[in-house]
């Protein structure tokens, strides 16, 4: 029984040791170490350079470097302003080229590390530099030997006296015409009127501070603006005619004057001591003639709001004893009396008439039932009906307009003017505007057929401005002239190709799209002006804007172009013309009445005669 026990116990441990046994655990093979990572790495990623270019350095090191593996430096040839660039021991140099133009430009040079240039390890190092300086402007100081003037008192306005008066270095010759060679700093001054005597003829200039007036208001203690620049002639003609930005005079008890202006951006600081010579121009305003007028002709030109929006509507309004031709040109021997007239908004689905009550001339609010004294006048023409034989400005007075008429009760040169009208009055709407300088809708072609232009004894004269309208194309204009200054002329204002910047040749649609070799179409500016694509003549009266066709200009080869056009004008004439010669710059016209200037091709400066649709039309002081 024990042995039997004995190997009962026993047979649970045989049991347990027959049984399968888990595999022994492996032994781990050892972590290999880790491969080292290649990178370039580059002290900065950017080079900030000047606008005047030069060598720039970057260090870099290469982390964990391979043998046989090289640092590579490249740039994109789109980035010709990068002239060289490259590695030299640690040291990555980039050569930058000056920047001439306005704007900012940026490149990107590629690094990379390897058997050959490739992505696998690259990294990129951004070169940024700065548009073309300006260069620092100096103030213009200069010091007056001239103060001369006339003074006109209350001429054109009842409220100051008028000074007109020009500070230069050697004034006038004796028929009071601008010398060659000269500056002159014009100033159109408003102060207190002045009621004494003239010494010698001449008038003080009082004293005080005068302020630029950009809304011309003639207010005392201003200077007008559309009477006021400064001009630099040279030896033939007027080479600078610049509206001042900013302009103030101060005139001390003892005459002595500094007038600090600024013009195209530049201080000018001009200073006098000495005697003035201010003309007494007074006796314009007395001794003149009552005058009473029945008008036979009454009309006006609606403008909208546009000149004083959501305040008062505009009507440019004429009496006449003979009123204009069926073309709205002034009769020789007219009368005309001119009002720059704002009533209260009217409607004109309502009937368009220029709405009953009393108007009074002022200084320029535009506010309701006033009258713009700046662009009202009086007029009689010549006898060529094409120049003025007498205008004076409006000093004072009112226009009633009501059922029975117009009575127009004014002071004009110190004499009593009494006007009236019965009948209709002719209103044109023109509130929708014109062309882009706004001179009215036109047709403005005086032609009345198709019209072939003869170009027997004529130069080409031309003008670059660059990028003028910022539209990406270069603009040129020029000007086919005769020689002896009768004839034919025609002006072209043409965008060319982005990289024509020496020269204009290619084929030119008209039109207003702006788009590479275009010529912008025919319009007349608000001051008169024929802008754009026209032909006309000299005498002023023969004209037509270009507004469709084509127009080309093409390099013979042999030192001459050719210009040939076919266009359409307002009327639907068809203008076509061909010339082949020299072309001379506009450096080169200095002695032709014609003036190639920005951007409108100035060729004939005398102002539209259409007076019923050019608005803005001003009258000369003398």
């Amino acid at each position: 029984m024990k042995k039997l026990f004995y190997l009962l116990l026993c047979l649970p441990l045989a049991l347990a040791a027959c049984e399968k046994q888990p595999a022994p655990e492996p032994t781990p093979e050892p972590t290999p170490e880790p491969t080292p990572t290649t990178e370039i790495v580059l002290a900065k990623s950017t080079i900030e350079a000047t606008a005047e270019g030069g060598r720039y350095e970057v260090s870099y090191t290469i982390e964990n470097p391979v043998e046989g593996h090289n640092l590579f430096v490249a740039k994109s040839s789109d980035y010709a302003w990068i002239s060289d660039c490259g590695a030299e021991g640690n040291i990555i140099y980039v050569v930058v080229e000056a920047n001439e133009t306005d704007n900012a430009r940026e490149a990107v040079v590629e690094v990379s590390y390897g058997e050959k240039h490739s992505n696998e390890n690259f990294k990129t190092l951004t070169i940024k530099q700065a548009a073309k300086a300006e260069e620092p402007v100096n103030d213009v100081v200069f010091e007056a030997q001239v103060l001369t003037g006339e003074y006109y008192g209350d001429y054109y306005t009842p409220d100051a006296g008028n000074y007109y008066i020009f500070f230069s270095d050697y004034g006038f010759d004796a028929e009071g015409n601008l010398l060659t060679n000269s500056i002159y700093y014009q100033l159109d001054l408003y102060g207190v009127l002045y009621d004494g005597e003239a010494v010698d003829g001449y008038i003080p200039l009082p004293a005080g501070t005068y302020t630029l007036d950009k809304n011309d208001t003639m207010a005392v203690g201003t200077i007008g603006y559309s009477y006021s620049c400064y001009m630099k002639t040279n030896s033939s003609e007027i080479e600078v005619e610049v509206y001042f930005d900013e302009a103030v005079l101060v005139v001390e008890e003892d005459g002595s004057c500094t007038l600090t202006a600024v013009v195209e951006g530049v201080k000018h600081i001009v200073t006098f001591n000495g005697e003035s010579s201010i003309a007494d121009r007074r006796e314009v305003n007395t001794g003149g003639e009552d005058v009473e007028l029945e008008a036979s002709y009454a009309s006006a030109t609606y403008y909208g709001d546009q000149y004083s929006p959501g305040v008062a509507d505009n009507f440019y309004f004429f009496l006449s004893d003979k009123g204009f031709d069926a073309d709205g040109w002034e009769l020789p021997n007219a009368t005309y009396y001119r009002f720059d007239l704002f009533s209260n908004i009217v409607n004109p689905e309502e009937g368009l008439a220029i709405p009953y009550g009393t108007y009074t001339i002022d200084n320029g609010s535009s506010e309701p039932f006033t009258i713009g004294a700046q662009y009202s006048a009086y007029y009689i023409m010549d006898a060529e009906g094409w120049d003025y034989a007498v205008s004076s400005a409006i000093t004072s007075g009112t226009v009633t307009i009501s059922e029975d008429g117009v009575v127009a009760d004014l002071m004009i040169a110190g004499a009593h003017h009494v006007v009236t009208f019965s009948g209709d009055i002719l209103v044109t709407d023109a509130s929708s505007g014109g062309g882009e300088g706004g001179g009215g809708e036109g047709p403005y072609s005086t032609l009345w057929e198709d019209y072939r232009c003869n170009f027997d004894d004529h130069t080409l004269y031309y003008a670059y401005y660059g990028d003028y309208y910022e539209v990406g194309y270069m603009n040129w204009t020029f000007a086919v002239m005769p020689n002896d200054g009768e004839g034919d002329f025609v002006q072209f204002d043409v965008l060319a190709g982005a990289d024509s910047t020496t020269n204009f040749f290619g084929e030119y649609a008209i039109n207003d799209s702006f788009e590479a070799y275009t010529s912008y179409p025919g319009y007349i500016d608000w001051d008169g002006y024929m802008v754009g694509a026209w032909y006309y003549t000299e005498d002023g009266y023969t004209m037509a804007p270009f507004v469709d066709g084509t127009m080309s200009v093409v390099d013979n080869g042999d030192g001459t172009v050719t210009v040939e056009f076919d266009v359409y004008d307002d009327c639907d004439n068809n203008i076509t013309g061909s010339w082949t010669g020299a072309m001379l710059s506009a450096d080169e016209l200095s002695t032709r009445a014609a003036d190639i200037k920005k951007a409108e091709v100035k060729s004939v400066e005398a102002p539209v005669k259409k007076a019923i649709e050019v608005k803005k039309r001003d009258i000369s002081k003398f």
